[in-house]
Protein backbone atom coordinates (compact mmCIF):
# COMPACT_ATOMS: atom_id res chain seq x y z
CA UNK A 1 0.00 0.00 0.00
CA UNK A 2 1.16 3.60 -0.83
CA UNK A 3 1.09 6.18 1.51
CA UNK A 4 -2.11 8.87 0.68
CA UNK A 5 0.45 11.89 0.80
CA UNK A 6 2.68 10.06 -1.65
CA UNK A 7 0.48 10.06 -4.03
CA UNK A 8 1.48 10.73 -7.94
CA UNK A 9 -0.46 12.22 -10.24
CA UNK A 10 -3.05 9.70 -12.18
CA UNK A 11 -1.53 9.39 -15.78
CA UNK A 12 -3.63 10.05 -19.08
CA UNK A 13 -4.79 6.43 -19.04
CA UNK A 14 -6.45 6.73 -16.29
CA UNK A 15 -8.39 10.09 -16.99
CA UNK A 16 -9.84 7.97 -20.43
CA UNK A 17 -9.31 11.29 -22.70
CA UNK A 18 -10.66 9.25 -25.63
CA UNK A 19 -13.94 8.94 -23.85
CA UNK A 20 -14.24 12.47 -22.49
CA UNK A 21 -13.87 13.64 -26.63
CA UNK A 22 -16.39 11.18 -27.47
CA UNK A 23 -19.23 12.39 -24.78
CA UNK A 24 -17.85 16.15 -26.25
CA UNK A 25 -18.32 14.99 -29.90
CA UNK A 26 -21.66 13.81 -29.10
CA UNK A 27 -22.82 16.86 -27.67
CA UNK A 28 -21.76 19.22 -30.26
CA UNK A 29 -23.33 17.58 -33.09
CA UNK A 30 -26.72 17.41 -31.02
CA UNK A 31 -25.76 20.97 -30.15
CA UNK A 32 -25.27 22.07 -33.90
CA UNK A 33 -28.35 20.01 -34.71
CA UNK A 34 -30.69 22.03 -32.07
CA UNK A 35 -28.95 25.10 -33.41
CA UNK A 36 -29.24 24.83 -37.10
CA UNK A 37 -33.04 23.28 -36.67
CA UNK A 38 -34.88 25.21 -34.00
CA UNK A 39 -35.88 28.35 -34.06
CA UNK A 40 -34.08 31.21 -31.59
CA UNK A 41 -37.29 31.32 -29.09
CA UNK A 42 -37.67 27.94 -28.35
CA UNK A 43 -33.66 26.98 -28.77
CA UNK A 44 -33.47 27.03 -24.67
CA UNK A 45 -35.43 23.64 -23.53
CA UNK A 46 -33.33 21.87 -26.31
CA UNK A 47 -30.49 22.49 -25.59
CA UNK A 48 -31.06 21.88 -21.73
CA UNK A 49 -31.63 18.52 -23.36
CA UNK A 50 -28.64 18.08 -25.10
CA UNK A 51 -26.69 18.90 -21.81
CA UNK A 52 -29.00 16.44 -20.30
CA UNK A 53 -28.49 13.63 -23.12
CA UNK A 54 -24.43 14.06 -22.79
CA UNK A 55 -24.74 13.71 -19.20
CA UNK A 56 -26.13 10.47 -19.73
CA UNK A 57 -23.82 9.23 -22.65
CA UNK A 58 -20.82 10.56 -20.77
CA UNK A 59 -22.41 8.49 -17.44
CA UNK A 60 -22.17 5.68 -19.29
CA UNK A 61 -19.06 5.73 -20.93
CA UNK A 62 -17.12 6.23 -17.97
CA UNK A 63 -19.10 3.32 -16.19
CA UNK A 64 -17.85 1.38 -18.97
CA UNK A 65 -13.84 2.23 -17.76
CA UNK A 66 -14.61 -0.09 -14.61
CA UNK A 67 -12.55 1.74 -12.80
CA UNK A 68 -13.44 3.64 -9.56
CA UNK A 69 -10.84 5.74 -8.77
CA UNK A 70 -11.40 9.02 -10.37
CA UNK A 71 -14.64 8.49 -11.57
CA UNK A 72 -16.51 11.97 -9.68
CA UNK A 73 -14.00 13.98 -11.27
CA UNK A 74 -14.10 12.39 -14.82
CA UNK A 75 -17.52 12.71 -14.74
CA UNK A 76 -17.39 15.96 -13.29
CA UNK A 77 -15.38 17.37 -16.15
CA UNK A 78 -16.60 15.70 -19.32
CA UNK A 79 -20.31 17.19 -18.27
CA UNK A 80 -18.59 20.94 -17.76
CA UNK A 81 -16.43 20.51 -20.66
CA UNK A 82 -20.61 19.85 -22.21
CA UNK A 83 -22.04 22.29 -21.07
CA UNK A 84 -19.11 24.57 -22.38
CA UNK A 85 -19.48 22.88 -25.61
CA UNK A 86 -23.28 23.78 -25.84
CA UNK A 87 -22.12 27.20 -24.63
CA UNK A 88 -20.10 28.07 -27.44
CA UNK A 89 -22.14 26.43 -29.49
CA UNK A 90 -25.05 28.53 -28.91
CA UNK A 91 -23.21 31.44 -29.19
CA UNK A 92 -22.09 30.70 -32.60
CA UNK A 93 -26.00 30.04 -33.60
CA UNK A 94 -27.18 33.89 -31.93
CA UNK A 95 -24.03 35.46 -33.93
CA UNK A 96 -24.23 33.73 -37.33
CA UNK A 97 -27.17 31.43 -37.57
CA UNK A 98 -29.70 33.69 -36.60
CA UNK A 99 -28.41 36.29 -38.73
CA UNK A 100 -28.48 34.38 -41.49
CA UNK A 101 -32.68 33.84 -41.20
Amino acid sequence: MSDPETREMPDAHSWHIPRLVIAWAVTAVIGALVTFLVPAEDRFPWLVFAIGASTLVTFALQIGTAQRDGFITRLSFSVAGSVLVIAVIDVIGLLFVDALR
